[in-house]
């Protein structure tokens, strides 16, 4: 399944998400054709390959955990994050075996994102029962909620009180677990004040319910301002509100950290082209001592014929290196790749996946038949009368290795989420200024002068598919843009 999504007015940002699989390899191929205006031109007399790919940026990591809070607070569970970190506590203090402090980390990091994951996907069921006026399940819900948050809380918190008595000073460890705590409860906070927000229309029904979420939301404000921590909103302060926000996404990224994965990045294509203009330099070379050659030979030295040749054989020279060169660049390399890279576990070191990435910028005509007619649906009937649009297309040759799960270190690693990142900067730059004025008659008879944007659509089909898995998905979206980035996104796959 692929997510597109606006990231910016300056970036669109897709996601695909890929099992990880103990018994087998397998392969996904993913291709993104922009379809872009001719008049802007995003093309290739004007932009380089490697000048275009340097706009697509990928990165991966891991999958959100997904434990439900009843797996979470099963005490038989040992892949449950809460109970291996009561475990590993009782150890320390105990003083009866220890693991790594990387190692308690990471368990602290999962926690937090299990909450994170696992809280969105609740509040998406709360506000799907409210919409549904499903009371009982959604009274059900809440309650589950309710406790299940708060029993996960009072375990968690009793950890940190041990270890505060076990380090009195403070140390790396103590500040983790505190760091933890404060995400956790800024999650439940916030979600449990989008349920209760999201139950307005049912306040009579759910009076109580929604009382409950309520007095949930501030007793973690509460908390984390007993606590003396940095997420809360200080009275009298105006920048105390950036501080939050601030804080609040330093402490989702680090406790995402943990998911990301290292990628590593192979020269071989550097390599590649490296031997390939040595090449080309070494058949130009050939060609100008054979001319010299042949001139000593035929003609008397320091002759005009001579010293015709020779020059004659020296600009050659320079013309068919540079002809080679263009020839390989653009030939060679497209059986090797434009970028190879691999993405590493930072736990274990394993390799777990592979991509190898192939762009070109070409006309519409050029590409498959089954994407120009992707393109075509809910467009212009008139299209093929216009200049033709350019094509960026972009390929990723996707090989995600079998990995054996470690039942020790991150059990609940189960897919990758692979994150490319596209900068629209090159679409912008002939874009004529975005106001236009228009006159629209008013009901009266009269005509009204307004402001409208000149914007422009620009298309992207993107196709996944797998012979052996039988996959091959394809969608299509319209871009509308204007000088200033883009404006939004509209989806244009039939049902």
């Amino acid at each position: 399944m692929i997510d597109v999504r606006v990231h910016s007015s300056r970036h669109l940002e897709t996601k695909i998400t890929y099992p990880i699989s103990e018994h087998t390899s397998y392969d996904r191929d993913v291709n993104y054709y922009i379809f872009t205006p001719a008049q802007l031109h995003v093309c290739a007399d004007f932009i380089s390959d490697e000048a275009m790919l340097r706009k697509f940026q990928a990165h991966a990591r891991y999958s959100s955990p997904e434990i439900t809070l009843d797996e979470l607070l099963d005490k038989g569970n040992r892949t449950s994050p809460l109970v291996l970190l009561e475990s590993y506590t009782r150890q320390r203090v105990e003083r009866s075996g220890d693991v790594a402090d990387t190692i308690f980390m990471h368990e602290l990091q999962t926690l937090s994102n299990s909450f994170r994951h696992e809280s969105g996907i609740i509040l998406s069921e709360c506000k799907e029962l409210a919409k549904e006026n499903k009371l009982d399940e959604l009274r059900g819900l809440l309650q589950d909620w309710y406790k299940e948050t708060g029993y996960a809380m009072q375990r968690f918190r009793a950890l940190l009180k041990m270890m505060r008595v076990f380090y009195p000073t403070g140390n790396r460890m103590v500040t983790a677990f505190e760091w933890a705590d404060e995400a956790i409860s800024l999650v439940v906070e916030s979600t449990s004040l989008e349920m209760y927000l999201s139950l307005e229309p049912l306040f009579g029904e759910l009076q109580e319910s929604a009382y409950n979420l309520l007095r949930h939301s501030r007793a973690e404000l509460g908390y984390r301002r007993e606590q003396k921590y940095e997420s809360v909103v200080s009275k009298g302060n105006r920048y105390s509100t950036e501080a939050v926000a601030y804080r609040s996404g330093v402490l989702k990224k680090w406790t995402q950290s943990v998911l990301y994965l290292t990628p590593v990045h192979s020269k071989a294509p550097q390599r590649v082209a490296g031997v390939l203009a040595g090449t080309a330099a070494a058949i130009a070379m050939t060609f100008a001592t054979l001319a010299a050659i042949f001139a000593e030979t035929f003609f008397l030295k320091n002759s005009m014929q001579w010293a015709l040749l020779v020059i004659l054989a020296y600009v050659f020279k320079d013309r068919i290196k540079e002809g080679l060169r263009a020839f390989f660049s653009r030939v060679v390399p497209r059986l090797l790749a434009d970028q190879i890279s691999s993405f590493i576990s930072p736990r274990t070191g394993k390799r777990l996946s592979r991509t190898k990435v192939v762009i070109h910028i070409r006309k519409a005509s050029d590409m498959p038949p089954e994407i120009q007619d992707k393109r075509l649906e809910d467009g212009n009937p008139f299209q093929d009368m216009l200049p033709q649009e350019d094509v960026v297309h972009y390929t990723r040759f996707v090989k995600i290795f079998k990995t054996e799960k470690d039942r020790t270190i991150g059990p609940w690693i189960n897919a990758i989420t692979v994150i490319t990142r596209i900068r629209i900067d090159d679409w912008l730059k002939e874009m004529d200024d975005p106001n236009d004025v228009m006159y629209v008659a008013s009901g009266d008879g009269d005509f009204e002068q307004q402001n409208s944007d000149r914007v422009y659509h620009v298309h992207l089909v993107i196709t996944e598919t797998s012979k052996k898995q039988d996959i091959n998905d394809i969608h299509h979206y319209r871009i509308i843009m204007n000088k200033k980035g883009i404006l939004r996104m509209e989806t244009l796959d039939r049902p």
